[in-house]
This record gives C-alpha cells, sequence and structure tokens, in this order.
C-alpha cells in the first residue's frame, strides 16, 4: 500500500455565487476587450490561489452577462468581450456595496460600529 503526502496549499476561497462571478468578469474586463481565455488568465494573474472558480464557469456567464447587455461581442472578433456602458455602471455599483460591506464588516468585528 503507498500512501501519499499532499502538500499544504493557501486556503482558496471558492467562488458559488453568481452575482461574486459576475463581478469578477466584469472587472477582468474592466480595462481592455478581451477573449474568455485571456479573461481567465486576468482572473489567475490577480486573484491567484485564493480563488477557486471553475473556468467551466466562464463562458455560461460571458453568455449571460451579454443577454443582459452588460458586456457585448466585437464584430471583428467575436469571441472578444467588452464591457457596455451598462456594464460599467453595473461594476461600479458592484465595487460600492463591496467596499460598503466590507467597511461595515470590518466595524462590526473591530467593535467600531458601536
Amino acid at each position: 500500500m503507498t500512501t501519499t503526502t499532499r502538500r499544504a496549499s493557501a486556503p482558496r476561497a471558492r467562488i458559488r455565487d453568481r452575482g461574486q462571478v459576475d463581478a469578477l468578469v466584469l472587472a477582468a474586463l474592466a480595462d481592455a476587450p478581451r477573449r474568455h481565455d485571456e479573461i481567465a488568465d486576468r482572473l489567475r494573474e490577480q486573484a491567484g490561489a485564493t480563488l477557486d472558480m471553475p473556468l467551466s464557469r466562464l463562458v455560461p456567464t460571458l453568455h449571460r452577462l451579454a443577454r443582459n447587455r452588460l458586456v457585448s461581442r466585437q464584430s471583428r472578433d467575436p469571441r472578444r468581450y467588452r464591457l457596455t456602458d451598462t456594464g460599467r455602471r453595473s461594476l461600479t455599483a458592484r465595487l460600492r456595496a463591496a467596499d460598503a460591506f466590507a467597511e461595515a464588516v470590518h466595524k462590526l468585528a473591530d467593535g467600531s460600529g458601536d
């Protein structure tokens, strides 16, 4: 019988919430249009090993965001997605909400919310 040892790895956050996945994809498109593989690379580069989002969710997410008019495909390269004006406004609102949430959690945890 052989045993294998597991390497200790950094804690990973599982992203299961559709809104969180949407926000990450929109953020990955904030500075430039990208293909789905470039978006996946950007997510890996920026979030590293702390993010555990299955790439199998990326293409369906992009299709849903396109149906909701948050992203659009470019006519020259239909595999390349870009943020629409609506998508940019949505990302801005999501960032504000995330900042407010993080601030509330820190206040509660620090006891400074009294």
